[in-house]
Formats: structure tokens, sequence, C-alpha cells
């Protein structure tokens, strides 16, 4: 599952073309503000409380019953009536690859709007996961009264609508684009993208005096997006840095090359499957990083003796169940796997977004503390930042670090 899900954010964050395509390498982001370096308090949170999440209404166009996702097919249906404002989310629902991970995403957004609710009433709007539709059904949107538009959600429909002439309203879009390119005015783009992560722990490991690198990721797309995302931070930051990838049976060559090399760190840009299988290769005494691919939350079976030691990046949501943003939100009813409790963050995080990009002039930045992170509005490259939480693995458990 744990596999299939890492898969799936993938195209999230990267690709949703046809699973054999190639990837066009990810829009340079900005670097962030430099992490400073703080002392590895380490402090275990506090088991996380189970809400049960009341029955929303969801109003949608009417969507064909073999097209829908379970959980939609029993959500009231009421068409967009043209001048009426409203906030339109735009998910790929009608998606057959893409519609379960879409719904959980609408499920964090009516849960969200269900403890800060808007002045404007929330209207759903399925797609597919192709650009044409995609572009087609934003139109729709905003022809029928659309104030503010959350969506779309798959890069390629980032990349479609970003490129038209459609985006006359506030927009946030839920993925990365394709390519570098130059955005509307009134469009705006948060993710959840491993690559970030990637260059927020570049600076985490930077600070903590590292300055030789060994970069290590497993030969699949995500992973070597992941690779390249920490050594472009790592160069721009000052150090040096060599690129390792890892098959699933060379540990023994990655640990004598290690050897040879003789880095200050390792960051791991892998899951958590393949981290288990190297990790005790590697010299225990070496500082060792991660992106969020690392952790399959707290629910897992299995714990993380294999991996303890490593400091990763992870949202509130799975680390801080006692944060003051996180608490007040609904969980799902159905306990979900960590990287679909992610996309549920995500839509809390979409909502409350959007609430912000309307009260706040055009041109103003901003930041709040969302269930996924410190987030924060960069005003010249539309780009909403995401600062996450750091943990480290001890005692087969991962446990927040002060921050």
């Amino acid at each position: 599952m744990q596999y299939f899900l890492s898969i799936l954010l993938m195209f999230l964050s990267a690709t949703l073309a046809a699973c054999a395509g190639t990837p066009e390498r990810p829009a340079r982001a900005t670097a962030g503000p430099v992490i400073k370096a703080v002392p590895k308090t380490v402090v275990k949170p506090p088991p996380q409380t189970e809400v049960t999440l009341s029955p929303l209404l969801t109003h949608a166009p009417p969507v064909a019953s073999n097209e829908n996702p379970p959980a939609l097919q029993n959500n009231a249906v009421q068409p967009a009536v043209p001048g009426n404002a409203h906030v339109a989310l735009l998910l790929p629902l009608k998606s057959p690859a893409f519609g379960a991970a879409a719904d959980v995403v609408r499920q964090g957004f009516m849960a969200g709007a269900s403890v800060q609710s808007g002045a404007l009433p929330v209207i759903v709007y399925p797609s597919s996961s192709e650009s044409e539709d995609i572009v087609a059904t934003y139109r729709q949107a905003t022809q029928a009264g659309a104030s503010i538009v959350v969506g779309p959600l798959t890069r390629s429909g980032v990349s479609a609508l970003a490129a038209s002439v459609q985006v006359n309203v506030p927009t946030l879009a839920l993925n990365q684009p394709e390519q570098n390119m130059a955005f509307p005015a009134q469009l705006y783009v948060f993710g959840l993208a491993a690559d970030l992560e990637a260059r927020q722990m570049a600076h985490v490991a930077y600070d903590e005096g590292n300055r030789r690198a060994a970069v290590i990721a497993s030969d699949n797309m995500l992973s070597k997006r992941i690779q390249q995302a920490f050594s472009e931070e790592w160069a721009i930051l000052g150090g040096t840095f060599r690129q390792l990838i890892f098959n699933g049976n060379n540990s023994t060559d990655v640990r004598d090359e290690l050897a040879r090399l003789d880095p200050e760190a390792v960051f791991l840009a892998m899951d958590s499957r393949d981290a288990r299988i190297l990790k005790p290769f590697l010299d225990q005494e070496l500082p060792t990083y991660a992106t969020s691919q690392i952790y399959a939350g707290s629910s897992s079976l299995q714990k993380y003796h294999d991996l303890n030691g490593v400091q990763f990046i992870d949202m509130p949501w799975l680390l801080q169940p006692d944060h003051i943003a996180v608490m007040v939100y609904p969980r799902p009813q159905i306990p979900l796997a960590a990287d679909m409790e992610r996309l549920y963050a995500l839509g809390i995080d979409a909502w409350r977004l959007a609430l912000q990009l309307r009260s706040t002039a055009p041109g103003v930045p901003f930041s709040l503390d969302g269930v996924t992170g410190r987030l924060t509005l960069d005003v010249r490259t539309h780009q909403i930042g995401r600062e996450g939480a750091r943990a480290e693995f001890s005692n087969g458990e991962a446990l927040l670090l002060a921050q």
C-alpha cells in the first residue's frame, strides 16, 4: 500500500500523464529562508485523538455513476447557478486513477470549511485528469459565478490552466506546473512536492555544520527528483556532494563507496522500504537526513528501529497532533494510510489558504501555521512555501525535534 501511495504522490508532484512518461524537470523554486539549526531536543507527541467527521454537504454537478468515487455518490448534488458567487473546488474526481485521492482532498477541504466557515458556499466541480476537461471545467466554474477557484490537483492540469487565458479570479492550484512558466496574475501554487522538503532538509543539514554530502536515491523517478532537488539546494548553499544510486541489491557497493568518499552527511532520497534495507550498511554515527517519504505514520505496524538516528521532515498533521493549528480539525472517520492523511491535510490547508487569498489584497504577502506546515506566500513567484516539522527516529519511533 505504501509503495502504491508513493507512486501516487509521485504523479501528483511530478506528471500525471501515462505511467511510462518521463517528467519534465520541475520549475526552479526559490530557496526559502535559511532554517537555523536548533538543539536536537526531542519531544514525543501524544497519541492522536480520532475525531469523527460529521457528514458534510458537497454540492456538485451530476457525474455518471460509474465514474463517481464511492465517497461522492451519497453527497447531495446541486448544479451551479450562473451568477451565484461561490468557492469552486476543482478536482479529478472522475479520474479512475486519481479519483480516490482527489476525494480525500475534498474531504479535508470540507473538514476545514466545517471549522472555519466562509462567507461563500462551496461547490465541487468534478473533472477527469485530461487537461482539456480541466480547463473546460474551470471555465464552467467561473461562468457559474465562482469568485475563487481551488484546483486543479494534477501537474498537467496546472500547466494547462496556467497556459490558458481562463484565469480571471483568484485561483489556488494544488500542484506545481510541469515546467518553468509565467503564471497568470491571479494564479497561486500550493502543494506537497517532496522536492521542496528536500530543499528544506538541505538547509537543516548545512546549518548543522556539514559541507560534504552523499545523496543516495532509489532507482525510480520520484527518488531521483528528490535527489536532484537536495543536490541543487546544497550546491547553492556552498556544499559539495556526490550522487549515488541504490538499486535494492547493492548495499555493500554503496557502503564501500561511502567509505571512499568520506562524506560528513548522507541524504536518503528514498522511501521507508529501501531506507530500511540500506541504513544498516551505513556508518551509524554519520548524520543522515531524509524527507517524509521515509515515514509511514505512527499507525504503521512496523517500528522504525532500522532507521534510528535519521532526521526527516513531515507535516504537523502527522507529527504534532497537539499543535494548535492541528487539533481543531476533525480527522477522517476511517483511518487512512499516511500518504492519504497528507492529502486530507492538504485539503484542510487549501481551504484556509482560499480564505486568506480572498481576504488579502493582491501583492500582499502573508503566512499562517497550517496543518501541513508553516505556509508563506511569496508574492513574486506566486508560490505558497511550506516549511514542515522536523523529527528523528529514536527507539523505533518518530520523535519531534524542538523547532
